[in-house]
């Protein structure tokens, strides 16, 4: 027996060093090895990201500010926030240390707070005066910073898009160069006393555009971007030029035009040729169309101006002009996901070419209250009443704005373009799938598409009325982030209800206003009943009533009371069973998978010890 109990003993203690030996040697050799079960893939990084992290040259310095007011003032954004860490530290092992992530929490009035503030964290109102933080800022190795001031749970789906962007300008501190070829006069304008447009003004603020003009033979190798507003009349040697950019893997931000409005208002001659963009045969290389000679009217878009007529001035919905709000942007696009309000003025509709291999991926479309009208009804005196009344929609949304990836041929296969000489290194197709951004208008770059002038305590103020120049921004932004930034879209987000509960809800709910309207009408009928046997005073202030409808007052009472009762046994039910499967649902989540672990262990044991046995009988 003492035997027995000495190698009892020994095993106990063996077991435990076996176990903390394992542990160790998990803990230093499987750091990197997870398993994300996830439906999402909530704690799984995509590959562009994994690709940028690789890559890194320089390390990053990430600091995540939690303040603990903000995590007991409100669990969800406890919650979100450990969501953010977990994955920030995924990012921290897949760059194999360039990234240091380092965890804050700034208390009122404390010198991480300052420097909270100092890097430009939105602060949260919270109880007592203070405020909190939930936001992270990042700074490379020269002193570049880069904030996500507040880290929004309605961000989520995008959160992996947003971390990976705030690492690649870190990354790669130095401001894009952007290519910029004009019909429009976007860098001054005599009409406008030779002052920039505010969508140039601001792009100038995170790139640097490089105006170009005249015939164009090649593209610098520092230019990453090219950005095209109302190419009007472009050499061939130009489009050239334009072709082996984008083949090489340059990006391209496109504004054409089916009738500028802007040129037209700036032409002294009517000249039809300068109001329309064209890119040649660009365009059909490319796989895609700009429906020509028509821009899309739609009712539910259309914006309302001063109309003057018969004397008078009426209030119109004119139809060429639209301003779109969230129900057109395809939420799924980080570019147009946290955009409220475009406005377009004569936009034409983009469209697929049959048989091409482009993707095209829809950012703005129109609503199915739409049809596709002829510029000319527009091109010299515009008539909006005129539109109202031939307008008949086609039941079809058409793009305005799309994202167009994948493969491309060039628009010179075989034979150069007339003029051009052969260069050092021509491409037939492209080296990688292509980024192109294409809007089908111009116009919405001009001030006056998206600004609103007016006087403010003696001064003239513009006032943003959509959201234009955040939309080119984002775009320019989008396409200088690599391949790391184009290949990731929104993931779903990861607050999942309990699916099972909301359908008994809804069907509980269902069942319970049946209900509660027969009951209802049940009281109602009960009341009428009652009323139609108001009681007679008589001059002593006693009621005057028989004994047969005193019985049937009492008795009607009684059915209110019962009435009642069951409304109230309705609503109980209702709750009951609800909280009844949410319960039953979380006491499974929590038990679960311990009882499963044990269960499990328990049948590993059981089947070692008839092993052990069936060696020892045979021994």
């Amino acid at each position: 027996m003492r035997d027995r109990s000495k190698l009892a003993a020994i095993g106990i203690a063996l077991a435990a060093i076996f176990l903390v030996a394992t542990t160790a040697w998990a803990t230093l050799t499987l750091r990197g090895v997870k398993l994300d079960l996830t439906q999402n893939r909530q704690y799984t990084l995509s590959k562009p990201t994994l690709d940028l992290l690789a890559g890194m040259k320089e390390p990053i310095t990430l600091r995540l500010y939690v303040s603990k007011g903000v995590r007991e003032a409100n669990p969800l954004l406890a919650s979100y926030a450990d969501r953010v860490r977990d994955l920030l530290k995924a990012y921290v092992v897949a760059s194999n240390g360039k990234i240091t992530l380092e965890q804050l929490d700034p208390e009122p009035f404390s010198s991480e707070e300052d420097r909270a503030v100092g890097f430009g964290l939105q602060p949260i109102a919270l109880e007592g005066g203070t405020n909190g933080y939930l936001g992270l800022a990042g700074t490379n190795g020269t002193d570049d910073v880069d904030v996500i001031p507040v880290l929004s749970p309605e961000r989520e789906r995008f959160l992996e898009y947003d971390l990976t962007r705030l690492v690649y300008n870190l990354a790669y501190p130095d401001k894009p160069v952007v290519a910029l070829i004009a019909g429009l006069p976007i860098n001054g304008d005599p009409l406008n006393q030779y002052k920039p447009w505010q969508v140039f003004e601001q792009l100038r603020q995170f790139f640097t555009i490089r105006y170009m003009a005249g015939d164009i033979e090649k593209f610098d190798d520092d230019i990453q971007l090219l950005m095209l507003v109302h190419p009007n009349r472009l050499s061939d040697k130009t489009l050239f030029a334009i072709d082996q950019f984008v083949l090489r893997g340059g990006k391209v931000l496109a504004f054409l035009d089916p009738h500028s409005e802007a040129a037209a208002m700036r032409s002294r001659v009517p000249a039809p040729e300068a109001q329309v963009s064209s890119l040649g045969k660009l365009l059909e290389a490319w796989g895609v169309e700009i429906v020509p000679d028509r821009f899309v009217a739609d009712r539910r878009a259309a914006r309302q101006v001063q109309y003057p007529q018969g004397g008078r001035t009426q209030i119109v919905d004119y139809l060429a002009w639209l301003a779109y709000d969230k129900a057109a942007f395809n939420r799924a696009e980080p570019l147009v996901a946290d955009l409220n309000r475009l406005t377009f003025m004569t936009v034409g509709a983009i469209r697929k070419r049959e048989g091409a291999q482009i993707e095209l991926v829809p950012l703005v479309s129109s609503s199915p209250d739409s049809q596709l009208v002829d510029v000319a009804k527009v091109a010299s005196f515009p008539d909006p009443l005129g539109l109202v009344r031939g307008f008949a929609p086609e039941g079809e949304r058409r793009v305005l704005a799309a994202r167009l990836s994948g493969t491309v041929r060039s628009a010179w296969p075989e034979a150069l373009p007339e003029g051009v000489g052969e260069p050092a290194e021509r491409l037939t197709q492209s080296k990688g799938p292509v980024s192109i951004v294409l809007v089908a208008d111009s116009d919405l770059l001009e001030d006056r598409a998206w600004l609103a002038s007016q006087m403010l305590l003696g001064q003239q103020v513009t006032i943003p009325l959509a959201d234009n120049a955040d939309f080119v921004a984002n775009a320019l932004d989008y396409l200088a982030g690599s391949a790391a930034l184009s290949g990731l879209r929104g993931r779903e987000v990861t607050l999942r209800p309990f699916t099972r509960v909301e359908e008994l809800r809804r069907n509980a709910e269902i069942a319970y206003r049946a209900k509660e309207q027969e009951l209802l009408e049940r009281l109602k009928s009960l009341q009428d009943k009652l009323a139609s046997l108001e009681v007679k005073r008589g001059e002593d202030g006693g009621a005057l009533v028989t004994p047969e409808q005193r019985a049937e007052i009492d008795g009607l009472r009684a059915q209110l009371l019962d009435t009642r009762r069951e409304l109230r046994d309705v609503q109980y039910e209702l709750r009951r069973d609800i909280e009844s499967l949410r319960d039953r649902l979380r006491l499974l989540g929590i038990v679960a998978v311990p009882v499963l672990v044990a269960a499990i262990g328990i049948v590993v044991a059981l089947v070692r010890r008839a092993r052990w046995r069936q060696r020892f009988a045979a021994a």
